[in-house]
């Protein structure tokens, strides 16, 4: 910041300044990129998936199935979970495509689906697919 600059910004009035650094942040926050905001997998399951599934091996029952060793795996087949006729006769594996096509719109490859969840951003799909596959034995 330059001497007239500074000169400007601490002649502001208090909420005038608060404004002006909220503002800097936020459009700071908006310039950083996708990948960087999307680059934890771990921590983007927790926040967009736990809610429904867990990604242990013998973790407890959840509205979704449990998702540890899911990629590779024939879609509809986790043992004691309830599919949908849907799912359960859809015949495909798990591939990183097929996972980031379902996390985008899961209605649009099984209809009757109960999984409501969809996720607009690539980057933070990609960051969930990558950590699904690395969930295994």
């Amino acid at each position: 910041m330059g001497a007239m600059d500074r000169a400007m910004f601490d002649g502001m009035m208090p909420d005038v300044k608060s404004a002006a650094l909220m503002l800097a942040i936020g459009l700071a926050l908006l310039a950083a990129p996708a990948s960087s905001q999307a680059a934890d997998g771990a921590a983007l399951f927790v926040k967009n998936c736990q809610t429904c599934h867990t990604i242990e091996k013998d973790g407890p029952p959840r509205p979704g199935p449990a998702l540890h060793g899911v990629a590779g795996c024939t879609a509809g087949t986790v043992a004691d979970f309830k599919y949908s006729a849907g799912l359960k006769s859809a015949g495909w594996a798990w591939t990183p495509e097929k996972l980031d096509a379902w996390l985008a719109f899961p209605k649009k490859m099984v209809r009757d689906t109960t999984m409501v969840y969809r996720q607009n951003d690539p980057e933070i799909r990609k960051a969930i697919v990558s950590y699904l596959a690395e969930q295994k034995d």
